[in-house]
């Protein structure tokens, strides 16, 4: 699964990271990806909660994306219906969908108090 930063400039693989983190400034609070020796902005946002909500927004991005990974996307030489296709062709289209997730703005993040 890609991650694309909230200012479109960095595109990074989710599988190849060592991890992120969200760390807290004095105006803003950011999350990072890191890689052995390099980090990279994904997003700012303006506090820690909006924050923790994206990494949970990731988390569930990731998990949905392995998830339909899973699923058989090609039944390789078995005879399968027209609806088969079809509903195969549906998964294959979602898993598109869910191959890279987009940092969300600030404003697009709420959280309940």
């Amino acid at each position: 699964m890609l991650i694309r930063s909230q200012n479109k400039e960095v595109l990074t693989n989710l599988n190849a990271l060592a991890g992120i983190e969200i760390a807290e400034g004095l105006v803003k609070t950011v999350i990072t990806s890191y890689i052995t020796g390099c980090s990279y902005l994904l997003g700012e946002y303006s506090n820690k909660q909006k924050a923790v909500k994206v990494l949970d927004m990731l988390q569930k991005a990731h998990a949905e994306y392995e998830m339909l990974r899973l699923m058989p996307a090609g039944m390789g030489g078995i005879k399968v219906t027209y609806y088969e296709k079809v509903a195969i062709n549906e998964l294959k289209k979602k898993l598109q969908e869910k191959t890279i997730f987009q940092m969300p703005e600030d404003s697009e993040v709420e959280v309940n108090d």
